[in-house]
């Protein structure tokens, strides 16, 4: 079970990471997959006397710490939006969460980060 500073920490990630994305020319949105929407119902019946810290999702983007404490393994499902070409979308997603991280990382004073990226297009919107 992640401490409570671990569990800030991941929400950062998973917030610049989410960030980054969506202010990517091209992308539409961040596409939710089966298992957030599962996963979604099943939090919200949680019970209220559960003091573990909670977990914080951001729909379309997965982090998981690799090589503790050194790095990041991000997944990232997103819709590309019309006119913009798929591998190009993705080459800039993928810079711009790998930076994001990092400069996450800088500020708070941390070594800087391996971070690996794995982009799926689910959609054209």
């Amino acid at each position: 079970m992640p401490s409570q500073e671990e569990a800030k920490e991941h929400t950062s990630v998973l917030e610049a990471a989410a960030d980054a994305a969506r202010r990517t020319p091209g992308v539409a949105y961040l596409r939710p997959g089966f298992g957030d929407l599962v996963r979604g119902a099943a939090v919200r019946y949680r019970s209220r006397d559960d003091q573990r810290p909670a977990a914080h999702r951001i729909a379309g983007v997965r982090a998981q710490r690799t090589d503790p404490p050194r790095g990041w393994s991000l997944r990232i499902h997103l819709a590309v939006a019309r006119g913009h070409r798929a591998l190009d979308v993705t080459r800039e997603v993928r810079t711009a969460v790998t930076e994001a991280v990092r400069e996450l990382a800088a500020a708070s004073g941390a070594p800087e980060p391996r971070v690996s990226v794995t982009i799926t297009v689910t959609d054209i919107a």
